[in-house]
């Protein structure tokens, strides 16, 4: 709406004159029934229709559910008021008796019942209505009556007892772990909370899983890599108690897991290293906070922890560079280097932190109450400004207006560099400017020299610099002597060398700045329109949730910020808070089973699904926090479970009682992630360069892929032959242009948070793999490595089989493998190693290949 309409006033403000637009404007804002001889202050769209709607209509709207006589749709319907009498009195607005209700000055008719009084705002708001006249916008009021009318069957978005009963709101409480009949499923908490479940809906979970099942399932989850053949068999000859928890350890203690799941998090966060929008420029130095996330998940730095840094690493007592550079998360979103509307996008640049902050920390759709309240939870329009104005110093970063002078903007980095590797680059840099200083000097002697020998027309030409340097070429050797020319000569080329010269580069990092210890105003947007200012609101959280106002510190001079980003960090990370704990650990917990207890894991709101096993979400919640915030803890505990050892196989009876697995009787099949394909093939040929960190890497593009952008030569960088067969987290990502594989196989969108990525089957998977060029260079690279491995044709089968399943191949298997190399060999006359690479190109696109089982 608020696009339309800015675009509806461009294109008017540059057909009519100004006078003319004005008009037109006011009459289409005025309505036939106002009797006020003056035009209303306060417009009813922007400031009492939101009252009305969210308060009011459900129960003084529709006919059928018109309470008390008093019916709020239409001008003539409120100046009759209701059964009482009237509820308006235009002569002395302020003794009517409608400000009465809403103001709670009625005991026996408090306006909304039960729900709490009213915002200062909102009362202010119907007032200043009453005094207008009470101007009135039929068409407006029908269409936000009808929204209550097919929003209000189904969700109370009202704060009151119910709604702070909802399950994600309510304070996370250690359950007690039932105690079932079966003692395989009772070791284990997390089995016991399952099986419970099971047994009381008929259903018995799957048996396990074979070891090389189990063993592959394991290393995709932890490293997103498949286990050697040798690391299969020495797991199999491992009968000892202790067998799966050395593999779980080992994986956990890999340098990979952390590339793994951090690959997990950066969806989360919309990590790209472009702007996006038309020129989609590079966000410098954007990949050190990729590296911050693999480092910290490796080094399983405590969840609270991790949260704290993202959001307020450079405020602190105890900020290092890796809490400046976790600050960069709230840099990662796309941004329009040229807005139309400089005010407008400065608030879409907050609405972006905010709104990512609700979804990966809070699991809440925070970003639906930037225009009005929430319409299905329990969170005012008033509540997303609270929490904005934790954000409202950061985010100056627009070209444009009033921000245009600001230090900060989206392309600025800060310098990470230890101190002495800033004192040896300064060194260094004063060196250098003496060093040229100096023969600046001496060449300039040589210079006086020859100009005191030109005649008056020439000194007058010499004083344009190019002139004189022109003049001087020419005289230099019939003026100077042979040992001063060469002299000359030899400074002027050292000038030229020293200016070449380049400084290292000091380290920098995208990430966040702010503009001082004061923060600016936060002002609720009527409608969320940047130019409609409400009232002034301070930095809150959530009303639903029931803590108590968060206290300001007042600003501190001298001080590089505001320190208001700090006290949401410790509020998010609060043991108290039901939200955090719970929501990272049904991430873990989707990432493990292919779904979270809560399938939606983003929006534990109303709108979203309601966890099927609560008791257990907030057991390992409990867990979690307990366990000092480990992840790595969290993992190994749900690993060494019965339930991830469990088979995918299907059961009869199962599958007619819960045939969405609600319950948890078998473990899900899953297609490999994008990047898991992608390094997985690379791994097959032995091509996969595992270096870790660094700048972001470019694979090849087609060029018909590079015509379709703007500036074709332009718009992909290119890496060295060994650096493209990296893994595929680090992989540059731009938002306009992806790498092809990736993108075919659902890589995760980077324009907004990315909870889960719904995996499509499409033809152009099958065609990819079976005909795109990466895909056949691939397969000649695995053919060439088996052939390498393994002497004998039937040899180079099982290992490729081998290799790519992470089992021991079927003598059948290894058969139809020969007889499809003969075949290729008679029928299309191809050579023995061709038809190899065809067969490895085969092994590429089997199901066991991509699906985890």
């Amino acid at each position: 709406m608020l696009e339309h309409d800015r675009f509806y006033q461009s294109i008017v403000g540059s057909i009519f004159p100004r006078q003319i637009y004005l008009l037109l404007i006011a009459s289409l804002l005025w309505d036939s029934n106002v009797t006020s001889d003056e035009a209303p202050d306060v417009h009813f769209t922007d400031t009492v229709l939101p009252v009305l709607n969210e308060h009011c209509f459900k129960c003084h709207g529709a006919e059928e559910k018109i309470k008390g006589g008093l019916n709020l749709t239409s001008r003539e319907a409120v100046l009759q008021g209701g059964d009482s009498g009237p509820v308006v009195n235009l002569q002395n607005p302020q003794e009517s008796y409608l400000l009465e209700m809403v103001s709670y000055k009625d005991s026996e008719h408090e306006m909304p019942p039960n729900k709490g009084k009213l915002s200062p705002s909102s009362i202010k708001a119907l007032a200043q209505w009453i005094e207008n006249g009470l101007p009135f916008e039929a068409e407006a009021a029908q269409h936000a009556l009808e929204e209550t009318q097919s929003d209000s069957s189904s969700y109370d978005n009202s704060i009151n007892e119910n709604t702070r009963n909802w399950w994600a709101f309510r304070a996370i409480k250690a359950p007690q772990v039932p105690d079932v009949s079966s003692a395989q499923w009772n070791r284990n908490p997390i089995d016991a909370f399952l099986f419970d479940r099971l047994e009381n809906n008929n259903l018995s979970p799957n048996p396990p899983a074979t070891r090389q099942t189990w063993i592959r399932r394991a290393y995709y989850d932890l490293i997103g890599l498949p286990p050697s053949p040798e690391d299969v068999v020495a797991f199999e000859n491992d009968r000892s108690a202790k067998a799966y928890e050395k593999v779980i350890d080992h994986l956990l203690a890999s340098q990979h897991y952390g590339e793994k799941w951090g690959r997990h998090w950066l969806d989360l966060v919309r990590y790209a290293e472009t702007n996006g929008y038309e020129r989609d420029n590079p966000k410098p130095d954007a990949w050190r906070y990729r590296d911050y996330v693999i480092k910290s998940f490796n080094e399983d730095k405590p969840y609270d922890r991790f949260v704290t840094e993202q959001i307020a690493g450079d405020e602190i007592q105890d900020a290092t560079v890796d809490s400046i550079v976790a600050t960069g998360f709230q840099r990662l979103g796309i941004w329009d280097d040229e807005p139309v509307d400089a005010d407008q996008a400065f608030f879409d640049g907050l609405d972006d932190v905010l709104s990512t902050t609700g979804q990966a920390f809070m699991g809440l759709t925070v970003g639906c109450a930037r225009c009005h309240a929430h319409k299905i939870d329990p969170m005012p329009h008033e509540d997303y400004y609270r929490l904005l104005a934790f954000f409202s110093n950061t985010y100056n970063n627009i070209r444009q207006g009033k921000y245009k002078k600001s230090p900060y903007s989206l392309n600025t980095t800060t310098i990470i560099a230890s101190q002495e590797e800033i004192r040896k680059h300064d060194q260094l840099k004063e060196t250098l400017e003496a060093q040229i200083k100096h023969l600046e000097v001496r060449i300039a002697e040589y210079e006086k020299l020859i100009v005191a020998t030109f005649s008056n027309p020439e000194k007058e030409d010499a004083k344009d610099k190019r002139t004189r340097r022109t003049l001087i070429a020419e005289k230099r050797a019939e003026l100077l002597d042979k040992d001063q020319l060469q002299d000359y000569l030899a400074i002027e080329e050292e000038l030229k060398e020293l200016r070449k010269q380049k400084l290292p580069q000091l380290a920098r990092a995208l990430s966040m700045q702010e503009n001082g210890p004061t923060a600016p105003m936060t002002h609720v947007l009527l409608r969320g329109n940047a130019h409609s200012k409400g009232v002034e609101v301070k930095p809150g959280f959530p009303q639903i949730l029931g803590f108590p106002d968060p206290v300001i510190p007042e600003p501190v001079e001298g001080a590089r910020s505001s320190g208001r980003r700090k006290i949401l960090a410790d509020w998010l990370t609060r043991k108290d808070n039901p939200l955090t704990a719970r929501v990272i650990s049904n991430r873990v917990w989707q990432f493990h089973f292919g779904r979270g207890i809560c399938r939606t894991p983003s929006n534990f709101g109303q709108n979203g699904e309601k966890p099927t096993h609560p008791l257990l979400l907030d057991w390992l919640a409990t867990y979690l926090m307990d366990n000092g915030w480990s992840l790595k803890k969290l993992h190994k505990q749900i690993m060494l479970s019965e339930a991830y050892q469990m088979s995918s196989r299907g059961q009869d009876n199962a599958l007619e009682i819960d045939p969405e697995n609600n319950f948890f009787w078998r473990f899900d099949m899953r297609r490999l992630a994008a990047e898991e394909i992608r390094d997985s093939i690379l791994n097959l040929t032995g091509k996969l360069n595992l270096q870790m960190r660094g700048p972001s890497i470019y694979t090849p593009v087609p060029e018909v892929i590079l015509a379709t952008a703007s500036r074709p030569h332009a718009a992909w960088g290119h890496s060295p032959e060994d650096q493209q067969n990296r893994r595929s987290v680090y992989v540059y990502i731009k938002r306009s242009l992806h790498e092809p594989l990736l993108k075919t196989f659902d890589m995760a969108d980077t324009d907004s948070a990315c909870s889960v990525r719904f995996t499509t089957t499409v033809p152009t998977q099958a065609l990819t793999m079976l005909n795109s060029e990466f895909l056949n260079d691939q397969a000649e690279a695995f053919a060439n490595r088996i052939e390498a491995d393994a002497k004998t044709t039937r040899e180079q089968i099982a290992q490729a089989l081998r290799l790519s399943t992470s089992r021991e191949p079927e003598l059948n298997e290894i058969d139809q493998g020969l007889a499809m190399i003969d075949e290729l060999k008679t029928q299309l006359k191809v050579t023995e190693h061709q038809a190899m690479q065809r067969f490895c190109l085969l092994v590429l696109n089997m199901n066991e290949f991509v699906y985890l089982d």
